[in-house]
């Protein structure tokens, strides 16, 4: 990609690759995750062939019984780290229908990365792209006309008792998985993930409030200490 060009990861399950012209997608990021099931044991050789062309800008990643659930899942959690880790000026991008990742995605967004989902129009079928109507050089404008990002449903009423619901589940999960989020922004991105099926975004400080009245927690800035 050229240098001018802003720097992009996009994430894709396999059954979704399969429908897009991979030559065109290589044309406008730095690097593509791929989520595929372990026990996939056909990749038309004329996608081989194109996706060797990345070289190491292509990860594999390999999930045992991969379902769409499944790829929501591990999508969101590793989009969820890299988010944590690499640069702001890195975009990301998932290519995807389902509009399970659009509050990750506005989240994402409201923290200064550039995130969205690209859907597949309607009357595509079979491998016409999902980045047809795309120009490289003007892909970030191209994207957002085809989402626009859908905000949160704010409930300014959220209720006590689901605020004290989510504080506990969150201890007991970390507590069980042996996670450690370092820093707030992280701990948000914790809660989010295993709570996309409410609108909770406007409620993350209240949640780790509770966390904090509980003494499970103690923020120091913005790091995040544990006693448990």
């Amino acid at each position: 990609m050229n240098q001018q060009q802003s720097r992009r990861y996009i994430f894709v399950d396999y059954e979704s690759l399969k429908r897009i012209k991979f030559r065109k997608l290589e044309k406008v990021c730095d690097k593509v995750f791929v989520f595929i099931d372990s026990n996939e044991n056909y990749i038309p050789f004329s996608l081989v062939r194109q996706m060797q062309r990345m070289g190491n800008a292509l990860k594999w990643v390999t999930v045992d019984h991969l379902n769409q659930s499944g790829a929501s899942y591990h999508i969101t959690f590793l989009m969820g780290k890299l988010h944590e880790k690499v640069n702001y000026d890195i975009e990301f991008a998932i290519l995807s229908n389902d509009s399970t990742y659009d509050n990750l995605i506005s989240f994402i967004n409201s923290e200064g990365r550039s995130c969205v989902r690209v859907k597949r129009k309607e009357g595509k079928t079979g491998d016409e792209s999902l980045m047809s109507d795309m120009r490289t050089e003007h892909i970030s404008s191209s994207i957002h006309s085809d989402f626009q990002p859908q905000p949160f449903s704010v409930d300014h009423h959220f209720p006590d008792d689901l605020i004290e619901k989510t504080a506990t589940d969150t201890i007991s999960r970390l507590v069980r998985s042996g996670n450690r989020p370092a820093e707030i922004s992280t701990l948000k991105n914790y809660i989010l993930l295993h709570n996309q099926e409410q609108n909770i975004q406007s409620n993350l400080e209240l949640i780790i409030r509770r966390m904090e009245d509980k003494k499970e927690i103690a923020i120091r800035g913005h790091e995040v200490l544990y006693n448990f």
